[in-house]
């Protein structure tokens, strides 16, 4: 024998599931409930099913395996199965539960328990008035049905302490439930209106001065500038290249007269040069007084001041003896003569530490360590462009064991110092500050053009080289102009209107390309009539 299949929908009522009950063309219908057993639950639906099904000459089977289910389901002598292949059963009814008997007083004790008995029961009132068509067939509630079973045993006494909890519960409620209205009705209802505007291409290409001791100043072309640094002590070992005569310097004394009438002075330290060219330099000062007359002197009875004075010679070496007569170089018109031949001088040479050598040195001390030190100081740097070309290797505390010039017995030398490493970059505050500067200076003739984007997220620094504090590069950046669009007039055209009145509305002014209208809540459909609830918004269209 064939069977239909019916499946219950949670939003079901017991109306309509009779309905398709009634409506089925098979005698033995299979009932398959959803997870959520819904209106299964009331034993009056249960028995409104079973009698429909009598009279209808029908077999009701119910698919389930919720236990609570199929004990209904037995108390109305409705078989269950626990999927369409099994074979249905009744299930066994489940043991009534004991009242704890402190709301319930039994009937039989009472002066009219006998009538109380005698009363019709609960559930066979309300199934026959809903077969008739009353309005009984409504489920009732579970706690109504608790209610009519124990009314069976005995009379319900009033719980006042129930129903006040229940009362200020309803109470608690309706409060929530305004509160929440308000809230959803006055104040939660926003609008926010994108606009699109069709924009052009505005660039910039300035000539900028980065340093963090400046200040972002349009008309100095200088902008505030983030400086890292990596510190670093380094020593290295190096070889002494030069090579120097280091023996004893030749001397001797030096007369110096003057034909003049006025006393000159000569400075120690005072070069003065031999008739071979070598050069010997005064031990200390001396004043050479001026000429007198005196017919005792000749030629012209003129007789010059004179002043004697110690000379080394510059370098060491047997070079510098044996030089003698006239020396070029006196200051002040003196004549100067080697008293005596110059002598002591003898050679010796040593391996010495050059310039070349130190400077070398400096370099090697940084050598694979740049490319790293460069790369972690950009990784320092955060929310700001870094300056491509401003890494910068300086040394502080250079110090070389021998000294420049001095001799190194073992030929070796050492070289210490501080390596400094730095980075600038610029922050998009910064960076924004100088080109909103900019841009405003550009846009001065123009009042009806405004900046819509100012090219900040995608500038760059170019050709940039470092100074003294800092450093000098080329800022590079496009910027987006439109039309000026009025924020308040967009406000007051939107008020109250819904998103197709928007967009016909605004998309007719021209320079707007698109409008996009976003409400909040989601219930919301129009835009409020307060302009503090209206946000405007402006994008750019970067469709040319």
């Amino acid at each position: 024998m064939n069977k239909d299949v019916i499946y219950i929908d949670v939003e079901d009522d017991i109306t309509a599931i009779i309905s398709k009950v009634k409506a089925s063309k098979e005698k033995i219908i299979a009932l398959v409930p959803p997870k959520r057993i819904g209106v299964l639950q009331s034993a009056v639906n249960l028995r409104l099913l079973a009698r429909t099904a009598d009279g209808s000459d029908k077999r009701l089977v119910i698919i389930t395996n919720n236990h609570a289910l199929s004990s209904l389901a037995a108390s109305a002598n409705l078989p269950v199965a626990k999927n369409l292949q099994s074979k249905p059963e009744l299930a066994p009814i489940s043991a009534l539960e004991v009242d704890d008997g402190e709301d319930v007083i039994d009937g039989s004790d009472l002066p009219i328990g006998d009538h109380a008995k005698q009363a019709p029961n609960a559930d066979d009132a309300a199934v026959d008035a809903a077969i008739a068509g009353t309005d009984m067939a409504q489920p009732p509630k579970d706690g109504e049905r608790t209610k009519r079973a124990r009314s069976k045993s005995g009379s319900r006494v009033p719980n006042f302490n129930t129903f006040r909890k229940k009362m200020i519960a309803a109470i608690a409620g309706g409060i929530l439930l305004i509160t929440f209205l308000v809230w959803a009705i006055v104040f939660a209802p926003k609008a926010t209106i994108v606009v699109a505007a069709k924009t052009n291409d505005t660039s910039i290409n300035a000539k900028v001065a980065v340093s963090d001791s400046v200040t972002t100043d349009l008309d100095k072309k200088t902008i505030k500038a983030t400086k890292v640094q990596k510190t670093e002590k380094k020593t290295v070992d190096f070889a002494a290249s030069g090579t120097k005569n280091v023996g004893e310097k030749a001397s001797s004394t030096v007369t110096l007269r003057n034909t003049s009438p006025n006393a000159v002075s000569v400075p120690a330290g005072t070069t003065l040069s031999s008739q071979s060219g070598l050069s010997f330099v005064t031990s200390g000062a001396v004043v050479v007084a001026g000429a007198t007359l005196s017919f005792s002197c000749q030629p012209n009875n003129l007789c010059p001041g004179s002043a004697t004075v110690s000379v080394i010679a510059a370098e060491a070496g047997a070079k510098y003896n044996a030089a003698s007569g006239s020396m070029s170089g006196a200051p002040g018109g003196l004549t100067a003569t080697l008293q005596s031949p110059t002598s002591g001088g003898t050679d010796k040479m040593a391996r010495v530490v050059t310039a070349e050598d130190v400077q070398k040195a400096k370099d090697s001390l940084t050598d694979g360590d740049t490319s790293n030190a460069e790369s972690q100081l950009k990784s320092s740097i955060k929310n700001a462009k870094i300056i491509d070309g401003s890494f910068k290797v300086d040394y502080t505390d250079v110090k070389s064991v021998p000294d420049v010039g001095a001799e190194s017995q073992s030929g070796n030398a050492s070289l210490s110092a501080t390596v400094v490493y730095s980075l600038y970059g610029v922050s998009s505050g910064e960076l924004g500050k100088y080109l909103d500067s900019y841009l405003k200076k550009q846009l001065a003739s123009r009042e009806n053009q405004r900046v819509y984007d100012n090219g900040n997220s995608k500038a760059v620094f170019q050709d940039a080289t470092n100074t003294a504090n800092g450093a000098e590069a080329t800022l590079v950046a496009t910027a987006k102009v439109g039309p000026r669009l009025d924020e308040s007039d967009i406000k007051k055209q939107s008020l109250g209107r819904k998103t197709g009145e928007i967009q016909e509305n605004l998309q007719s002014i021209q320079g707007i390309e698109s409008v996009e209208v976003n409400y909040f809540p989601f219930w919301v459909t129009s835009v409020p009539n307060d302009e503090k609830k209206v946000i405007v918004q402006f994008k750019v269209n970067d469709k040319e």
